[in-house]
């Protein structure tokens, strides 16, 4: 499967290489995880003031600089192995690099994602939240190629628009 290597990068590490890991869809056709990556965040509320002697709001004549909002997004991670040893390894350590960085080698990280994404030409930084879905798709069994579907929420304090 040469054809996922470098597709996705976290902390500059290929998560396919690394973890046997990849962007999944939920089904076939579908495109959530692009489509998470590439919504515009919401905006920040302007402050207003609402009366109750008027109709609606009062707003300055001119509005201050528009911000986002800090956003959730959610990802779908495949992870696959050719044996249950492989693939048990690989889980533990791509958990432990959601959860604080760290890379594949063990060295310890700073709990940021540097997620970047090739097709897309971007780089995203958020940190871990949950994992909200946990599907075991093929047996753990020795022998057998083994596969996994996790549902991640990530958080991206300063959305990159």
């Amino acid at each position: 499967m040469k054809v996922l290597n470098n597709l996705l990068k976290i902390n500059g590490q290929c998560v396919y290489q690394n973890y046997g890991a990849f962007l999944v869809e939920e089904r076939q056709g579908d495109l959530s995880n692009y489509e998470e990556l590439l919504k515009p965040p919401a905006m920040k509320p302007y402050t207003s003031v609402s009366f109750r002697e008027e109709d609606g709001e009062k707003l300055p004549e001119r509005l201050p600089s528009p911000c986002f909002e800090a956003r959730d997004v959610t990802l779908y991670f495949a992870l696959v192995a050719e044996n249950k040893q492989s693939w048990m390894s690989n889980y533990d350590k791509f958990v432990r690099m959601l959860k604080s960085g760290e890379k594949a080698n063990g060295e310890k990280g700073d709990g940021w994602l540097r997620i970047e994404v090739a097709e897309l030409g971007k780089t995203y930084k958020m940190y871990y939240k949950q994992c909200s879905q946990y599907s075991q798709i093929t047996p753990l069994e020795d022998g057998k190629t083994v596969a996994a579907k996790l549902k991640v929420v990530l958080r991206e304090p300063n959305p990159a628009v």
